[in-house]
């Protein structure tokens, strides 16, 4: 039996260099007759189930449906738009989010073939700020989930990050490890570590580290902040052009 790997369009980069195939190559394979025989199609990132139907329904239309084992890409439910803040369902990163431990957690990375990171990137690999996105809604949606704030919005203080190996468009893992705190000051502090894994290999490790403010305080100093860099931005504005 043949195996392709099937990822979305935009990992096109990625299918040419090293035999996955895209939504699309697939599918014009099966019309021009190219796919034939005991085939199995292993789901990659970027395939929705709307792309699956398609394909389907191209080896229906060959009468060749039966020769094809099909196995999308399982990430489970994503995680919800007040958990990762983000209004886009296409930018979730983050799937089955579930705890594992007292403070531990693991999920699986999503991407949508149109997740905003992947618009315009032109790597064989998924660029690195998808990890940096994922990590954050990591964050976001183990505290919103397991750490429940009422009336409160977390901020970030820092984010550490160390890559080790490229990421893919292929089955990744994220695992995370929280440590709850409070800072001086009484507020709850999150230390959270996200790894991530992809065939059996560390790709990446993010230690994101967080304070929870009601939601009036952190309204109060983002809105003297935004006065505060505005001002700056008219002093130094330029001089009137005495010409004019």
């Amino acid at each position: 039996m043949t195996a392709f790997v099937v990822v979305g369009d935009r990992f096109a980069k990625f299918a040419a260099n090293t035999g996955a195939v895209t939504v699309s190559q697939l599918i014009e394979k099966v019309h021009g007759g190219g796919m034939s025989g005991a085939v199995k199609l292993v789901g990659g990132q970027g395939v929705t189930e709307s792309d699956w139907d398609r394909i389907r329904a191209a080896l229906a239309r060959r009468e060749i449906l039966s020769e094809f084992e099909t196995h999308p890409l399982r990430h489970g439910p994503l995680s919800d738009r007040s958990e990762t803040h983000k209004h886009n369902r296409h930018n979730i990163l983050v799937a089955g989010l579930e705890q594992v431990g007292e403070h531990e957690f693991e999920a699986a990375l999503r991407l949508h073939n149109d997740q905003e990171f992947q618009l315009d990137h032109m790597g064989v690999h998924v660029q690195g700020m998808i990890v940096l996105e994922a990590a954050r809604q990591m964050y976001l949606a183990v505290c919103e989930r397991y750490y429940p704030r009422e009336d409160e919005i977390h901020l970030f203080d820092k984010m550490e990050t160390a890559f080790r190996n490229f990421l893919y468009p292929l089955e990744t893992r994220l695992r995370t490890a929280v440590t709850a705190g409070t800072s001086d000051l009484g507020r709850p502090v999150f230390d959270v570590r996200t790894e991530f894994r992809q065939a059996g290999l560390h790709i990446a490790a993010v230690r994101t580290v967080g304070t929870a403010l009601s939601a009036q305080s952190l309204e109060r100093k983002e809105h003297r902040g935004a006065e505060r860099a505005l001002r700056h931005a008219l002093k130094n504005s330029p001089a009137p052009d005495p010409a004019r």
